[in-house]
């Protein structure tokens, strides 16, 4: 996630002229020597700068007041005996109580308690600020008020896009509203708790954000296939954009000679990845007749595991481990092909680079990505998860030269994931993510009057009544939107259309869900309705109860 984060800063910076600062957020004394060593792989260009809370709270005034600050918080000011430039105070199970912070001359500079409620026990907050002698001035109840602040100094009234990539700093971004700042987060993984898809649970993870996605300007995913298994899930929303990581790709394919029964894997060697499957998938092909053979780059738990299997089915000698090696992308210059198996992805980077070197790329057919890079029997192949036979007839095919005509339309395919290109891209969705910051948003109330909702097994939809009040628009521009909660993160939306009715001052809206979802739905958990209106750049939530169901 931080390569692609710091790959598309570089776009940005190199393509537009757009100066990138990088923004964090948690308190560690090694981010000089982290810097230091982006800098010098390249990662991090001179163009980039990295800005971190802590470090300005120690190098800045504290102010006399801010939004969000309470005098009440001072209250719970009680710093750590000096002990270097952080100090930590942990809970006996290692939970965080206390991080404090120093300047360089070893006066306080902020004080974050988060055992106010129950020393000992983690509950409520204190985080004070001091003046240049270490005394307290401003404090804050709560980490989002702090993180807004800074925020708002750090934008300074310059119009600006926050793209926020950590789940975590998504929590806060969310929250955040500033005139000046179009906010936009970028999901790097699968939505979905599991294999199954589109209809499924929301990983835990993403539940915050994906229940509020109309709380960013834009929400990003990796693959159109992801867009379109959201939307059904959650509903259509005009602020869901695809853009795709940028991948690191050749100006020009390798014209080394390549070996036609040599494939290749880059992965980390954990369960996810299931190299197991591409194992047994060349022994499978060797016991065929087909030569093959596998090298496999990268390291993990599962190492030592995948060793003994390769023994087992007698196939120690043609799939070799080499461990983790800084250049192994150069393999796909030399190898015939690459394996994915993976159980999920994000958006696998690996096979636009290996494409791009003119390697065939057989792949699952997993969530997400590998559909939306390949175009299956054309620049590469998809199998279906799990079936290590058909991935073997897929490998022995390759290896006999049967698809050697693929390679040039591998090449072609992985020139959409260039710098340029995805930075292109990426200036399209954020024109549209600031119209979206700068829509009106108008106060309006809403008061629901009755709640109808209509099961079956096949079908499943909800007629909501409501007043609305302070705003005169069209049916046209109002968007409503039932969602229903539900535990073990079951997560259900879908919008509809409005109408005014006959009775004065009384609307209807009618959400109808996909015809799917009423099979999907457990019926023997408790759920929780939603009601969601939306008009111009507003959202009002109210939740649902009574009425007849």
């Amino acid at each position: 996630m931080t390569s692609a984060m710091l790959r598309r800063s570089r776009g940005f910076a190199r393509f537009s002229g757009t100066p990138v600062e990088v923004l964090t957020f948690d308190a560690r004394d090694d981010y000089p020597q982290i810097e230091a060593d982006l800098r010098s792989d390249g990662r991090l260009s001179p163009e980039l700068t990295v800005r971190n809370l802590w470090d300005d709270l120690t190098r800045m005034a504290a102010p006399a007041s801010a939004a969000g600050a309470n005098r009440s918080a001072l209250d719970g000011f009680d710093p750590l005996p000096p002990g270097g430039r952080t100090s930590v105070r942990l809970s006996a199970r290692g939970a965080v109580l206390q991080v404090d912070r120093r300047r360089d001359d070893g006066t306080l500079a902020v004080s974050d308690r988060r055992d106010v409620n129950d020393p000992g026990k983690p509950g409520g907050r204190s985080i004070v600020l001091c003046d240049a002698e270490g005394e307290p001035v401003l404090g804050f109840p709560r980490a989002n008020a702090l993180y807004s602040w800074w925020l708002d100094t750090v934008i300074d009234g310059e119009e600006s896009f926050l793209l926020v990539d950590s789940k975590t700093a998504a929590g806060v971004v969310a929250g955040y509203r500033s005139p000046s700042a179009t906010r936009v987060h970028i999901l790097h993984n699968s939505h979905l708790a599991g294999e199954s898809r589109p209809w499924g649970r929301v990983r835990s993870s993403r539940r915050q954000t994906l229940t509020r996605l109309e709380d960013f300007d834009a929400v990003v995913v990796l693959s159109e296939r992801q867009r379109a298994d959201i939307e059904l899930l959650l509903g259509r929303t005009s602020g869901l954009e695809v853009v795709p990581n940028a991948a690191p790709l050749p100006d020009s394919p390798p014209t080394s000679p390549r070996d036609p029964a040599l494939g290749v894997v880059l992965a980390s060697l954990d369960d996810r990845k299931r190299i197991g499957d591409a194992v047994r998938a060349i022994a499978a092909a060797r016991a065929a007749g087909s030569p093959v053979r596998l090298d496999v780059y990268g390291d993990g738990p599962r190492r030592g595991e995948l060793e003994s299997l390769a023994t087992e089915l007698g196939v120690a000698e043609h799939v070799r481990f080499r461990g983790y090696q800084p250049d192994a992308v150069e393999s796909f210059g030399t190898a015939s092909f690459l394996l994915l198996t993976s159980r999920a992805e994000g958006f696998p980077l690996v096979l636009a680079e290996g494409m791009s070197r003119g390697c065939i790329p057989i792949s699952y057919d997993i969530p997400y990505g590998p559909a939306d890079i390949i175009d299956d029997g054309r620049s590469g192949f998809l199998v279906p998860p799990g079936d290590i036979a058909a991935l073997a007839a897929r490998i022995a095919d390759v290896a006999s030269g049967g698809a050697e005509r693929m390679r040039p339309d591998a090449v072609a395919a992985a020139a959409r994931f260039s710098d340029e290109a995805v930075t292109a891209r990426w200036g399209e969705v954020l024109t549209r993510a600031k119209e979206r910051h700068d829509r009106p948003a108008p106060d309006f109330r809403v008061e629901v009057k009755r709640t109808r909702v209509r099961r079956s097994r096949s079908s499943l939809a909800a007629t909501v009544d409501f007043s609305l009040r302070g705003v005169h628009v069209p049916p046209a521009d109002v968007t409503p939107a039932v969602a229903l909660h539900g535990p073990r993160s079951i997560e259900l939306r879908a919008t509809g259309s409005v109408r005014r009715t006959l009775r004065h001052g009384t609307w209807r809206a009618e959400i109808r869900f996909p015809a799917e979802a009423a099979s999907w739905l457990p019926e023997d958990v408790a759920l929780e309705a939603e009601f969601e209106l939306r008009i111009g750049g507003a959202v009002r939530r109210t939740p649902l109860g009574g009425g007849n169901s």
